[in-house]
C-alpha cells in the first residue's frame, strides 16, 4: 500500500492499491473443502476491511456513516448546548438506550409538525 501526505492535516496516510487488492482477491488459493460462509454480528469482517484498507481508520473513513434517508448522505447540523441540557441528554439517552442525535432528530419532528 503506498503512502500518501494529507495536504489538509499534514499527516501521512495509507491509500490501499486496488490493483494489489484485486489481484489477491482473484488469485487466493481456496482449497475445495473451503468453507465459506456469510459473518453475522457486529464487526463481522471488520479485520478483512482493516487488512485491506490498513487500518481501522481506514475503515471509518471509507465506510462512513449510513445516510438517513437511504439517498446519498444525510444533511447534518451541529448546535450548542449548555453544559445542564448537554448533561440532561446525555441521562435521558442513556436510560432510554438511544443515542442523543436520535432523541434530537425526535423532538425536532415533534417540534416542527407542531409548528405546521
Amino acid at each position: 500500500m503506498s503512502e500518501i501526505k494529507n495536504k489538509n492535516q499534514g499527516t501521512a496516510g495509507v491509500e490501499p492499491n486496488y490493483s494489489e487488492l484485486a489481484e489477491w482477491a482473484e488469485t487466493a488459493d481456496v482449497g475445495p473443502d473451503a468453507r465459506i460462509s456469510k459473518a453475522e454480528g457486529p464487526g463481522a469482517g471488520q479485520s478483512i476491511l482493516e487488512a485491506a484498507l490498513g487500518s481501522a481508520e481506514a475503515v471509518k473513513r471509507a465506510v462512513g456513516k449510513p445516510s438517513l434517508s437511504n439517498k446519498g448522505t444525510s444533511p447534518s447540523r451541529s448546535l450548542r448546548l449548555s453544559a445542564e441540557m448537554e448533561a440532561q441528554l446525555l441521562a435521558r439517552a442513556a436510560s432510554e438506550h438511544r443515542k442523543p442525535s436520535a432523541i434530537m432528530r425526535d423532538a425536532l419532528a415533534e417540534y416542527l409538525a407542531k409548528a405546521s
